[in-house]
């Protein structure tokens, strides 16, 4: 039986609870909520056992730092902010996406990214 510390405890609620993919530094600040004096390496370590067993998995978009999410969180795409680097989910799937492969193939996966602003830089930019 594996021991369950409260660092881990914690790390997972924020997991379970996240609305979207996060980094680690945001991993922390959640955490500290409940937690204040955990630290970033033990995020790490955890990020990594948990990667291990299969409870999270790493959300890896060009352009963006490595954000990890819940790994029962359902197949979703994501929207890159480019300018806080926040990564957000987006509803639904796109439909038709094995028309657009060409004649003979088949496919397997796919990923979608949006790439903008999200509406808290959007309302920033506007109020320049």
């Amino acid at each position: 039986m594996m021991y369950l510390t409260p660092q881990k405890r914690a790390l997972g609620a924020v997991f379970e609870r996240a609305s979207r993919p996060l980094t680690p530094p945001e991993i922390c600040e959640e955490a500290r909520k409940e937690l204040p004096t955990l630290g970033l390496a033990t995020v790490y370590r955890a990020i990594k056992q948990f990667l291990a067993e299969g409870q999270i998995r790493a959300v890896e978009v060009p352009g963006a730092a490595p954000h990890y999410e819940s790994a029962a969180r359902h197949h979703h795409h994501f929207f890159v902010c480019c300018e806080c680097k926040r990564l957000f989910d987006l509803i639904g799937c796109v439909r038709g996406v094995q028309s657009l492969a060409p004649q003979g193939f088949r496919v397997r996966q796919h990923e979608i990214v949006l790439y903008g602003e999200c509406a808290a830089c959007a309302n920033q930019e506007g109020a320049l």
